[in-house]
């Protein structure tokens, strides 16, 4: 009878132990805690020895695991929306590294020598693909095309020849974001590669760089997010241009 007594109060102690759910920080710090809510960005709850007490909360990005009474358990991915100090970050639901690509269109107002005699305004376009590393980096391979249309000589005003020219600029995307906000980012990307000509005027190959700040901005939770930005382009000897880039990223 004295084994069933012991044996029923042992149950009874180790469960009452383990009927409470546990919280595990990232820096392996644990709490006992009764949780009321997981949010996207914090975490509410109860201290497990007062649950009469204040409601507490812990950002998202803090957990490492939580551990319920019921022997189930959630992990925590990616980062909170907030950091200690305040600043936004990306959504909690965001996992990293990942895929993302990105399409643009641009408007590029020819500079430099060779503006002077003709026209080099152009359309570009371009389409990069890579990996998100984290909120901060991103790397990826970009395709682009630039359009020069109605490129002129112009001698003493006088217009004497009329022309195109296609040029395929093939580069590395590199971007830094500063997130300001779940769901908006400033950003520095600068591209580098080489600027093979394919049409018109335009013969072989040059060295290709482009660099601008630019802001993206969209849903938190996945989707497509829209951009814009503004680039310093050059491509050969005096085809220099600003860009005003409108995209998206997906």
């Amino acid at each position: 009878m004295k084994k069933i007594f012991s044996m029923l109060s042992c149950m009874l102690f180790f469960g009452t132990v383990s009927a409470q759910d546990i919280i595990l920080k990232r820096d392996a710090g644990e709490i006992e805690a009764k949780v009321m809510k997981v949010g996207g960005s914090e975490v509410e709850y109860k201290k497990w020895d007062n649950p009469d007490g204040p409601t507490y909360t812990i950002p998202v990005g803090e957990v490492f695991i939580i551990k319920y009474e019921n022997g189930q358990t959630d992990k925590m991915t990616g980062y909170s929306a907030r950091s200690q100090s305040g600043h936004a970050r990306i959504a909690a639901d965001e996992t990293f590294p990942k895929y993302q690509g990105e399409v643009a269109l641009a408007y590029g107002l020819g500079v430099g020598d060779a503006s002077k005699v003709l026209n080099t305004d152009r359309i570009h376009f371009e389409t990069v693909h890579g990996v998100r590393i984290n909120p901060y980096l991103f790397t990826g391979l970009g395709l682009g095309f630039d359009y020069f249309y109605g490129l002129l000589n112009d001698y003493d005003g006088y217009y004497e020849e009329e022309d195109t020219m296609g040029v395929l600029p093939v580069f590395v995307d590199f971007k830094g974001y500063c997130p300001v906000s779940p769901k908006a980012s400033i950003y520095l990307a600068w591209d580098l590669g080489a600027a093979v000509g394919v049409s018109g005027l335009a013969q072989g190959t040059e060295f290709y760089t482009s660099i601008g700040p630019g802001v993206d901005f969209g849903s938190s939770k996945g989707g497509a997010r829209g951009n814009f930005g503004i680039r310093f382009q050059h491509m050969g000897e005096g085809t220099n241009a600003i860009l005003f880039r409108v995209g998206c990223s997906f």
